[in-house]
């Protein structure tokens, strides 16, 4: 730097002067001596280095928006960016889009400009300073894509000496957020969160609030369903024994009086009975256990029925009742029992709220409804109608009018068994009604219906249905059709009246249980089950046998038979669908038990000595193929003396695994004694015939969760 000095000031006197060679001296005190012809001339260089001058502060001589220069006055986007000029604007303001800018600045050294030096920074983007020098003494700087903020730019300048002053310009330039990022904006998105939040709270907890309701009323509906099942159950017995012994006096009585009271009591002993059977159909309902029964039914005589009872129940009243059918003659297909409890229920309802001297009508007609014909039946009467707020809810169960007299209150499931009824038909029920004129109950049921041959149908429930199949063997119809209803909400049930045609049903159906009863035409009870538990293709299938004999001769000759459960009639029906549904658990143990256990043993997981027999027979021959990979199903089969559907239907029987899976499980239950006492993970694959060392790793890490090599430290 110097050196620099020295020779620009000799430059600048060599013009006058000339020097002669070697002629200068440095003195002590900082001062140059340089000799020449006109004498000799002296430089203090203290002085020198004081008089070096700092550059004056840059000013700015442009700007630029995406290369393109700003001027003064003009508009840009819609709006002036440069009010004044821009040597004295002290703060620009940009929009979010015009975020690529350029300044231009200059320290104005006309002297020496190559010799300028600029030092900048941005304010909000540049952590530090930074540092360019130009040819030409103009400094440019660019920036690119900057987010929204405020930025202060900042230069000063310096000349070669390069000693940087405190004095620099700056410029302040603000770029604008977008609407969507303004505070505005975001105090909106935060209303709008907080407003999704809640709402979704509010939902979430008047759903929860809603479900709970639902429940507690659910659980209540429980409660009332439940009493009222018991009660009627109660109740039929005693009623029954009422009405008997009742229908026996009266026809003895002669006195006309006490006749007419008895009569009385007979009635009403009899409506009784008929709430108590409501209640049982009700239930059926609820467990899904009721079947429409499709038969052809003259309409207009069974209308006629119905017309005759009811009208003796309204003489004593004084109200008129009409009924017409058009046309006449009409046959259609419905469920005879269910059409008449509609009916009845609609009418009932009718004469309860129907003053004396008013009126009742059924009529009946066939209409086009969707182009599908439709029978339908109309019940009206002049009775105190029921308010319009009312009528959504008419047909829920329990649910009960407000307005109804203390005398006329029901329970709350006849018109709700009469529209699940009227469901059944797939028909519909509509109600009209106008307080102090009336009520009028139209029901609408398909004439298209048309009933399905039973053993097909019974073939095409076994096709779709996943559940159990129960045979229930019994020669009274009319229990058997009772067993069936009862159990048919749960099971697929296979029915036969007589031991030789269950084993009909058997061969055919191969049922997961057999009920039957003990005597019976052709082949009784003991026989069927004694051809059950000896035959080993149904050997496993568990039997309860149900019989009036209750003497111990009888108990043991049953067990003696195999039968595995002996119920004694009458019993309770709850105690038969305990007892199934404890055989069927069973079942499912011993199948679990076989999966888990690492030794088998076949007493644990058979309860036949057939079966037992049968699962020792197939150890066997699986223990003398232990180490053959080829040993097929086939030939398990074969060595088995069994037809391979018949083998594979019992293995999943007794151990819920088919064929190829048992003969694997019990490669691999062998395989973890064989680890157990040592023998490598490739020995054991080759002992136990899995022919690939991958391949046994693979089928035993499925079977155990852990891989062979893994086992003994487990």
């Amino acid at each position: 730097m110097f050196v620099n000095r020295v020779g620009e000031a000799i430059s600048a006197m060599w013009v006058k002067y000339e020097y002669l060679p070697r002629a200068a001296l440095l003195t002590s005190s900082d001062r140059y001596i340089c000799g020449g012809l006109g004498g000799f001339n002296a430089i203090d260089l203290k002085r020198l280095e004081s008089d070096q001058q700092q550059l004056p502060t840059p000013i700015f001589l442009g700007f630029s928006l995406s290369g393109t220069e700003v001027k003064q006055g003009e508009e840009y986007d819609g709006r002036v960016l440069l009010e004044h000029s821009i040597t004295s604007t002290q703060e620009i303001t940009l929009s979010y889009k015009q975020n690529f800018f350029g300044i231009q600045f200059s320290a104005l050294n006309y002297v020496n400009p190559t010799q300028t030096y600029y030092r900048y920074r941005l304010e909000g983007l540049d952590e530090s300073w930074r540092e360019i020098s130009t040819a030409d003494g103009m400094g440019r700087v660019n920036y690119t894509n900057l987010s929204p903020g405020t930025y202060v730019f900042k230069v000063c300048a310096t000349n070669n000496s390069r000693k940087w002053g405190d004095q620099y310009a700056q410029i302040k330039i603000t770029i604008t957020a977008p609407f969507w990022k303004t505070p505005v904006a975001f105090f909106a998105y935060f209303l709008f969160f907080s407003l999704v939040i809640y709402l979704v709270s509010y939902n979430w907890s008047r759903r929860n609030k809603e479900k709970m309701q639902r429940t507690q009323k659910e659980e209540l509906d429980q409660l009332k369903f439940r009493f009222f099942t018991n009660i009627s159950h109660e109740l039929r017995t005693p009623l029954t024994l009422i009405l008997t012994p009742l229908d026996s006096v009266i026809k003895k009585v002669e006195d006309t009086p006490i006749k007419t009271q008895l009569e009385g009591i007979r009635q009403n002993t009899n409506n009784l009975l008929k709430l108590v059977n409501q209640l049982l159909d009700f239930r059926k309902l609820e467990m899904k256990g009721e079947k429409i029964n499709l038969s052809s039914c003259d309409i207009g005589e069974f209308v006629q029925a119905i017309s005759l009872s009811f009208r003796e129940l309204i003489a004593h009243k004084n109200i008129t009742f009409d009924c017409l059918v058009e046309p006449e003659d009409i046959h259609v297909f419905v469920d005879s029992d269910k059409l008449y409890k509609i009916i009845n229920n609609l009418l009932s309802n009718a004469y309860k709220f129907t003053p004396q001297g008013g009126h009742i009508g059924l009529y009946v007609k066939l209409i086009q409804e969707n182009d599908v014909p439709q029978i339908c039946f109309e019940v009206s009467d002049t009775g105190c109608g029921i308010p319009e707020r009312e009528l959504p809810h008419i047909f829920t169960r329990f649910y009960q009018m407000d307005n109804q007299p203390g005398q006329n209150t029901g329970s709350g499931i006849g018109l709700h068994l009469v529209q699940e009824y009227v469901q059944l038909h797939n028909g519909t029920v509509s109600v009209k009604s106008q307080i102090g004129k009336g009520s009028q109950f139209t029901v609408c049921i398909p004439t298209n219906l048309h009933p399905v041959d039973k053993e097909s149908k019974e073939v095409q429930e076994q096709k779709n249905t996943h559940g159990l199949r129960i045979l229930i063997v019994e020669d009274n119809e009319e229990f058997l059709r009772f067993l069936t209803n009862e159990l048919s909400d749960q099971y697929m049930v296979i029915t036969a009246t007589n031991g030789r045609k269950g084993l009909e049903q058997i061969a055919q159906y191969t049922p997961d249980l057999i009920i039957s009863d003990l005597m019976m035409p052709e082949m009784n009870g003991i026989e069927l089950c004694q051809h059950v538990k000896r035959t080993i293709d149904t050997s496993h299938i568990p039997f309860i046998l149900l019989t009036a004999r209750s003497s111990e001769d009888v108990q043991i000759e049953a067990y003696e038979a195999g039968a595995d459960v002996y119920i004694s009639k009458p019993f309770n029906m709850d105690i038969l669908q305990l007892r199934i549904q404890h055989l069927i658990e069973q079942q499912e143990k011993r199948k679990m038990l076989f999966k888990k256990a690492l030794i088998v043993n076949p007493e644990s997981v058979t309860t036949t000595p057939v079966d037992e027999v049968l699962i020792k027979r197939a150890l066997e021959c699986i223990e003398k193929n232990m180490s053959n990979p080829s040993y097929s199903v086939d030939q398990f089969s074969k060595d088995m003396c069994m037809e391979r559907t018949g083998l594979y239907r019992k293995l999943v029987a007794i151990s819920g695994q088919p064929p190829t899976a048992f003969i694997r499980s019990i490669r691999l239950k062998r395989s973890t004694q064989l680890l157990e006492q040592g023998l490598s993970v490739s020995e054991v694959a080759d002992l136990v015939g899995f022919g690939t060392t991958s391949y046994f790793s693979k089928c035993f890490q499925e079977e155990y969760g852990l891989k062979p090599s893994l086992y003994l430290s487990k």
